[in-house]
């Protein structure tokens, strides 16, 4: 507490946060006393603090790296430019449009397809669920999926791939439903979050500015401050939000930090740029065949089958066609071929396109799954990294729909009982299949009696939202077919048809 206290005493200190860094420009000494050197097995040397300098990098610079429109290589003036020599001797340039290649994006949306193409994991962990707990189980997905849950925590995932850090801010609205809303950089709110001496979160603090005022949002367990600045003033406490509780248990501002998509290879895309674009100066310039005819013509040419027939009338009759084609510079596309590959691997990323898939019919999802390993294993690793965000949303929304129950009178005991129903959540990575693969997947498990017809009407990618309804429809129409059948079979006249009957 004293030191959650000493932070709200002290705005200025809210305000700081641990830089993004990318690289060092600085040596880095090896072993102790900056040199390398040996040591027998089971010696001992003394310990050392870190010393290992990295460059700050803004948040700025990432948008302006996912943004093709302010990549360095449209201003880079050492880029070669394409002159011709005009006949009284001067040169004019010829206008050239330099391009970037928007490779950010497309990392960033591999990314959060792999991450985020499932929806989040919901499991039941009480050990003997209740029929009231598997009835709660169901409403908390329900309206999870209703509120569009799922689609938030995409949302956070690519804003937090985008500019480094996103925060996801569960709160109640006017007329008190559980809601969430999306802060992160890109949209004005840098994030800066604070910990006790344990790592375990203090607060967090939300700086942005709103009609020419500055203000800070701090979220602690139970309580939510402000404070405002303006016209170059002190940060002054505001009185009708400071230590207003804001209805949760614990901090309603779920947050992630951590490299941008494309952080590791950001150097291979900016040379793979220029590279490019000098590539394509060489085309534009050299790159054109010319036509070459050599000989005398007459003034009247012959059209033949929707060709133009040219006849030699020179006395030697050393007349020629033929097309010059430029050389190819094979080197550099080999080189930008190489620079692709190394982009993918280095990012975690595959890049199929349509020339890459040569089958036809139903592509198996499992030679494609193999194909993007790279896109796999990386998902796998970030799904570990962002459960504690899957965690922290299912603890606040599951706490929050309970009170908007309550407060609406739909259920008085709902803070209680969900208080007692323990959910786990967890990111599904997404992967290619073949749905014919699937589907008979989820028949053979039903065979098995390892998943109920219910299980797979719901998971199967053919069925209706009102699939169920129709299955029970048709096994009703069945068994009164059986039983009519039956009835004559044996001379009794078939039963009269309900005309009551809602379901029918």
């Amino acid at each position: 507490m004293a030191e959650l206290e000493q932070l709200l005493a002290n705005p200025k200190e809210l305000l700081k946060k641990k830089p993004f860094t990318r690289g060092s420009d600085s040596p880095t000494p090896i072993g102790p006393d900056g040199i390398s050197g040996s040591a027998q097995v089971g010696a001992t040397v003394t310990a050392e603090l870190p010393d290992f300098e990295r460059e700050v990098i803004s948040q700025s610079r990432y948008l302006a790296e996912l943004d093709p429109a302010s990549h360095d290589v449209l201003f880079d003036e050492n880029i070669p430019s394409i002159t011709a020599k005009l006949k009284d001797g001067s040169y004019v340039d010829i206008k050239f449009q330099k391009m970037a290649i928007p490779f950010q994006k497309a990392i960033l949306k591999k990314k959060v397809l792999h991450l985020c193409g499932n929806d989040i994991l919901f499991t039941l962990d009480n050990e003997k669920p209740s029929e009231d707990v598997v009835k709660d189980f169901a409403t908390f997905k329900r309206y999870w999926k209703q509120r569009n849950q799922g689609g938030m925590r995409t949302k956070m995932v690519t804003a937090q791939l985008s500019c480094g850090d996103a925060g996801l801010l569960y709160y109640f609205d006017r007329h008190g439903c559980i809601k969430s809303r999306l802060l992160s950089y890109q949209d004005g709110y840098v994030i800066c979050s604070h910990n006790d001496d344990n790592g375990d979160r203090l607060a967090e603090a939300v700086y942005y500015k709103s009609d020419d005022k500055e203000y800070i949002d701090v979220y602690t367990d139970l309580y939510q401050y402000r404070y405002v600045k303006s016209n170059g003033d002190d940060w002054k406490v505001d009185p009708g939000v400071n230590g207003k509780k804001h209805g949760f248990t614990e901090i309603p501002l779920v947050t992630k930090r951590g490299s941008v998509a494309w952080d590791d290879v950001e150097t291979l895309i900016e040379v793979y740029e220029i590279i490019y674009n000098i590539f394509l100066v060489i085309q534009k310039r050299h790159g054109w065949g010319v036509l070459y005819i050599k000989g005398t013509f007459d003034q009247k040419a012959k059209k033949i089958a929707g060709n133009i027939i040219l006849n030699d009338s020179s006395l030697n009759h050393d007349g020629d066609a033929k097309f010059l084609a430029p050389p190819s510079p094979q080197n550099m596309i080999e080189t930008l071929k190489l620079m692709e590959e190394s982009i993918q691997k280095g990012a975690g990323v595959t890049f199929i396109l349509p020339k890459d898939i040569s089958l036809s019919g139903d592509v198996s999802g499992v030679a494609v799954q193999i194909a993007q390993s790279l896109d796999n294993e990386e998902a796998l690793s970030a799904a570990i990294e962002w459960q504690n965000v899957a965690s922290k949303m299912a603890r606040l929304f599951k706490y929050g729909l309970a009170k908007e129950l309550v407060k609406k009178e739909k259920d008085k005991t709902a803070i209680t009982r969900f208080d007692a129903m323990d959910i786990s959540a967890s990111f599904k990575i997404w992967r290619p299949r073949s749905d014919a693969e699937y589907n008979q997947m989820l028949v053979q498990l039903k065979g098995a009696g390892v998943l109920s017809q219910q299980t797979a009407i719901e998971k199967n990618t053919e069925s209706t939202p009102d699939e169920s309804l129709r299955v029970e429809k048709e096994t009703r129409e069945a068994e009164e077919k059986a039983k009519a059948d039956a009835a004559i079979a044996a001379g009794e006249p078939a039963a009269a048809e309900d005309k009551n009957n809602p379901n029918d």
